[in-house]
Formats: structure tokens, sequence, C-alpha cells
């Protein structure tokens, strides 16, 4: 199988430009690149979609580039947005470029690339005599980043967006003997942009487009976000954990969707794990399977088998089987307060928790027994909690019930 028609299966092509030039492509193993945002110092899960596409490609021969937006970057693409972005300092994007060009090396295997570099020495003057010119306004207004955005308003610097990404893919077309540029559906009008200036240059060019269908959930939200918010895939950010169970909540009704994306099994092999998984859902048998696979991608087979271990001991509530490195990932993502003194009043660590909002809550659930402190019952509203009995003397369970639990933190 092609990994065209490969991505066809997996329902992740969208959209190809120019069927024959894609044949081509294909049949001798060109070019391609992704652009990426530098817009934090981490990529997060939804940016994953693309780095695994590159990597797929990659992997089957393909020469792939990662192109980081540091030019960009600072004018910001106003794509699927309903008002301007907030501009970065040249500082911290100059940060977001070094750390995420790091992640996009590690996991993607391709070579990356700074578009800055492509402006640095160019002035307004001459880019406007030399690319300018080849840009038509009223073609510009007809595509859709720009024209969802007339009615609100938007400014000459994210108009000048669409018009640096497609000097981009004209550069590496000239430069590099880049074919391909890939995106999200929501990037059609920018790569088609890139593709009409390549055209202005040599009418007989190789360059052409693929988009890939956004992700979005059964409630047709788009993929990538927990309720706390992104899951970022620096470890200091997300814990392994925090990603482990981001996959593993995921519904029934998307996970052969998620697998098809994330995977990189092979496809008889998903739809095994899929039949598997319906036989009986209530074990989770496919979200298991594509939580550890995306886990060990992002932080090595050693930080997974630790993730599962940690899963079943919190699941049973064996807090104090957890090792200090496993409670420092939990504590990630589950921390909610830090404590400097050496001891605390009980009512007062459980509304410190947030695990209620009031301590006139908190008493109602000790005298109801309702809580448990690294798994002792609590009945005693005046009991204080003592630094010394924390695990690994830094951290305090808090339990409600039989499934909530926040964690507090001794410094």
């Amino acid at each position: 199988m092609s990994l065209l028609e490969e991505l066809r299966k997996r329902k992740i092509l969208n959209n190809i430009t120019n069927e024959k030039k894609a044949k081509k492509f294909f049949e001798k193993k060109g070019s391609l690149y992704v652009g990426f945002d530098p817009s934090f110092h981490s990529l997060h899960v939804g940016n994953l979609i693309m780095i695994i596409l590159l990597r797929r490609f990659n992997d089957a021969g393909f020469k792939t580039y990662a192109i980081l937006g540091g030019a960009t970057g600072m004018v910001g693409d106003p794509s699927g947005k309903n008002s301007e972005r907030n501009l970065l300092s040249e500082d911290i994007l100059k940060k977001n470029v070094e750390c995420v060009g790091k992640q996009l090396k590690k996991y993607t295997n391709s070579e990356v690339i700074n578009n800055y570099d492509f402006y640095k020495n160019f002035n307004v003057l001459d880019f406007l005599r030399d690319v300018g010119k080849y840009i038509n306004i009223n073609y510009m207004l007809e595509k859709d980043i720009i024209k969802n955005r007339l009615e609100t308003g938007i400014s000459y610097t994210e108009f000048s967006y669409s018009i640096l990404q497609a000097y981009d893919f004209y550069t590496l077309w000239k430069d590099k003997n880049i074919n391909l540029q890939m995106g999200g559906s929501d990037q059609w009008s920018n790569i088609t942009s890139g593709i009409d200036l390549i055209k202005k240059f040599d009418t007989n060019n190789d360059a052409f487009g693929i988009t890939i269908n956004l992700l979005t959930k059964k409630d047709g939200t788009k993929f990538g976000k927990s309720e706390k918010g992104a899951i970022y895939l620096d470890s200091e950010i997300s814990s392994p954990y925090e990603m482990y169970q981001f996959f593993y909540n995921q519904s029934d009704e998307d996970i052969e969707k998620i697998f098809n994306f994330f995977s990189f099994k092979k496809l008889e092999e998903i739809k095994k794990i899929i039949e598997q998984h319906k036989e009986n859902s209530k074990f989770r048998i496919a979200q298991k399977e594509i939580s550890y696979e995306i886990v060990s991608f992002i932080h090595g087979k050693e930080a997974a088998e630790s993730v599962i271990e940690m899963n079943e001991l919190i699941f049973n509530k064996q807090f104090n089987q957890l090792n200090k490195s496993q409670f420092s990932m939990i504590a990630i993502s589950s921390i909610t307060s830090e404590i400097k003194e050496k001891k605390i009043q009980l009512l007062e660590a459980i509304v410190l928790s947030n695990i209620c909002e009031s301590k006139s809550q908190a008493r109602s659930l000790v005298l109801q027994k309702s809580i448990k402190v690294n798994g002792f019952d609590m009945n005693d509203i005046n009991f204080e909690i003592l630094k010394e009995d924390s695990y690994h003397k830094h951290y305090t369970v808090i339990q409600k019930g039989k499934k909530d639990f926040k964690i507090l933190k001794w410094i």
C-alpha cells in the first residue's frame, strides 16, 4: 500500500491541489515540509497530528522539513481567529523557536529551518518590489482566511501573513527543491497562495499542496485540549501521566479515529485492537493501547511503563506504593496548593486542596466520613496534618469519596 493510499484509508487526507503532481511526487519520493507556529515554548498534542505525519513520510523514505515560523510568528496567523493576536516579544519568540526546534528534530527526524533566515536581510522596499509586485490584492481578498476577517477587521500585519507563507514555499521550492507543503484543512488558502506565487516564476513547476482533516471529537470541538487546557510535549509542563490520562479518557466514539491519526501500527493491527475493544469496551483496551504508544513515542518506554504502574496504583488508591518520581509526575497536574509550614489544620487543608469551597463544607465531609488523608479515614475535625507524615516528605493526598483526590505539596 502506498503512503498516499494509507492516508486515505486512515481518513487523514482532506484535499490535494493537483493529483497529477501528487502521483509523480509519491513515485519519486520528493521533498516536503510542514510549518509550525512557535507561539509557545513547547508543542502540544494538537501539534502531534502534523509531527506524526512528518514522521510517517520520513520513515517511508521522503526528505522532510519542519519550518519554524521565527518570522511569521512575529506577524501572527489569522487562520481560525476572529480578532488580532497579541504579538510576542523578540526575546520570547527566540526562546520559543529554540525549544520547539529541539522538539521537532527529536520527534520528526526532519531538517528544521527557521523562516526568519529568509527575511533577516530583506528590507521593506526590496520585499515590496521583488515579492509584493506578484501578489494580487483582489485574489488575496477572496481567500477565506482574509474574507472571514473583513467584517471584524484585520490589520496589514496579519493580512501579510499569507504573503509571507507564500514566499516561504517559493523559497523552499527554489532553494531546497521542496515540492509539497502540507497543513491542516484550515491552511488551504495559505498553501495555495504559495503555489500561485511559484507559478508566477515557473508555470511548469512541480509544487503542490496537501491538506489533512482537522481532528474533532464527537461533540464537534477541536481535538487537543483537556478540561485544564492543552497537554504539552514538555514533561516540565505536562507530565507523561497527564498525557496518558488525556488519551486514556477519550470516548469510545472517537477512539478509532484517534488511533488512525496517531498510531504507527498498521491498519490491520488497528482493526484487530478496535474489534477487541468493542467486544468489551469497559476494559478500555483501545484507549490503553494508544495511550501507551503515544507516551512511549514522546517520553520513552520507561516513562510509559511507569505511568501504567501509576495508573493502576492510583485507580486502587494505593498512593503509599508510588515512588518519589511517580509522585512528582502526578503532582504536575494534580497539585492544588503548596504549604510552607510544618503542619496544617485538617479543615484548612481540605479547603486549600479545592476539594470543597468552605470550612463548613469541609466539616460536613469529615463528619460524614467522606475524607481520607494519605489513605486514612478522617473523623476528627480538629486533626492536624504534619509534614513529617507526608509521602516522601513532600506530598499529602486529600481524598473525597472513592474517586476525587487532590495533592498538597510541602515546601
